[in-house]
């Protein structure tokens, strides 16, 4: 559906390694790690057909973004994440990252630099533009070859990815990605209904609708995904027919159908989840049958079905969401019945049915957010039930006292997302009701935005999606 297309830093990062420089980082003023933090997205597209879907016909979506994960902190305080190959620190403009490490250069200076990054267009396909790198640090290694020294990320450095790099005598020793985000605590989120509505909360401020872009119109099929810029001043909404709405500075890199894609067809199941890439620069596509769609810099690592993993035949439950790994050089999908498959330099780390010695979940699974290490990844089903993999924690599920007494919600879980720094997370039902869990802050809800305004305080369609600040 797509042509792969190498990572140039996985070809650097990974010659450097050979030399054996090691680097750490360390973020002033938290107990959080801070690297691999990336942006994930998950969906979920209803059939009346299958009987594991207890909520009927319809269309949902949910969304989920990486956290960042607990690790011991190194002497002094702060937070330790090893700075290589495939690593990324998640950082705020503004904030303070410690680096150290070793080389082969002993008694030498180096300096520690960062690219531009590559913002998202404003409202049209461009070509990524070349990376200047800037020196925000300086360091000298000692006798050893060591170094450590505390670098203040820019405040004017653009939102999403970025390459920071340490130079000694001109030439990089090592690299990793940088991520800076607008907030680590995520205080701040949007639901969408399938008719392109927009519900904002906290940091998150509205930027259009569909209808709205469409003169009152709805579009042609259902909203289904959707997701932020990385600068929080835009937005991505995904149709079900593979139309994609942009508003803000969230950039337009295509849609379906399209020539490059399907010969100007419709895909053979509907898309059921989006999601952007960690510069912002393209975003993924994914339909129930497994099929990913690329645009912009996504690039394309496989898809179902596949010999890899089912043998050329479809999954046995429809794929209802999709999570991108931190590097952008991956990804998972996940199926209503809690089954993963890894592409790319995504890990396979579980499903539910092995979680649950073969069994299904009560619900069908609608939600995958990845840890932002890359080291683990959430799924929720509709129930609100949460399965955890890998290095994720487990913060909470419904029903539970605090939030239901004990009773299901209303209406169907369709979106979740884990908080930037990683103490918490969101879940959306279809009704507009939040859910929070660990440190993630109620900031509202649809019901509660809407009281006195439509019957029952309901939107006028269901909400599809949760996307974070």
């Amino acid at each position: 559906m797509a042509f792969v297309r190498r990572n140039p830093l996985q070809s650097a990062v990974g010659a450097l390694l050979a030399v054996g420089l090691v680097l750490s980082a360390v973020v002033a003023g938290t107990a959080r790690t801070t690297r691999n933090a990336a942006f994930t997205g998950c969906g979920f597209g209803y059939d009346p057909n299958l009987p594991d879907q207890g909520y009927g016909p319809g269309y949902g979506y949910g969304y989920g973004e990486c956290p960042t994960t607990t690790t011991t902190a190194p002497p002094g305080g702060g937070a330790g994440g090893t700075f290589g190959e495939g690593k990324v620190f998640n950082v705020e403009p503004g904030q303070d990252l410690t680096l150290s490490g070793t080389s082969n250069s002993p008694n030498t200076d180096g300096k520690i630099t960062v690219d531009e990054g590559k913002s998202a267009a404003s409202s049209s396909p461009r070509a990524a533009s070349t990376p200047q790198p800037q020196t925000i640090g300086v360091f000298v290694t000692d006798s050893n070859g060591s170094f450590r020294t505390t670098v203040t990320i820019p405040s004017n450095l653009s939102f999403g990815q970025h390459t920071i790099s340490a130079v000694i005598n001109g030439q990089v020793v090592a690299q990793a990605i940088l991520i800076v985000v607008p907030d680590l605590n995520g205080n701040g989120y949007r639901l969408i209904a399938s008719d392109g509505g927009s519900f904002n909360y906290g940091n998150n401020k509205f930027q259009g609708s569909v209808p709205q872009q469409l003169n009152g119109a709805l579009p042609n099929k259902p909203i289904v995904g959707g997701d932020n810029s990385p600068s929080n001043q835009g937005y991505w909404m995904a149709a079900s027919d593979g139309g994609m709405f942009t508003f803000g500075d969230a950039g337009f890199f295509g849609s379906l159908p399209d020539a490059q894609h399907l010969n100007g067809k419709l895909p053979n199941k509907p898309v059921v989840a989006m999601a952007r890439t960690p510069t912002g620069n393209g975003y993924y596509m994914v339909a129930s049958d497994g099929g990913v769609f690329t645009f912009g810099d996504a690039t394309f690592q496989g898809s179902l079905p596949d010999a890899q993993h089912l043998n050329g035949k479809l999954p046995n439950r429809p794929i209802n969401g999709m999570a991108v790994t931190p590097t952008g050089n991956g990804y998972w999908l996940a199926a209503s019945d809690g089954g993963v498959f890894a592409f790319g330099d995504a890990v396979f780390f579980g499903s539910v049915p092995g979680q649950l010695n073969g069994g299904l979940p009560n619900q069908p699974i609608l939600a995958i957010a990845a840890s932002p290490t890359g080291d683990g990844y959430l799924m929720a089903a509709a129930d609100g039930g949460i399965f955890t993999f890998g290095t994720v924690k487990f913060a909470g599920s419904l029903p539970d006292k605090d939030h239901l007494n004990g009773k299901l919600p209303n209406k169907p879980i369709v979106g979740m997302h884990i908080l930037p720094n990683g103490n918490g997370y969101r879940m959306g039902a279809s009704d507009g009701g939040v859910f929070n869990f660990g440190t993630a802050q109620f900031l509202g809800s649809v019901p509660g935005d809407l009281a006195g305004k439509t019957p029952g305080g309901l939107p006028n369609l269901p909400i599809v999606a949760l996307s974070r600040l």
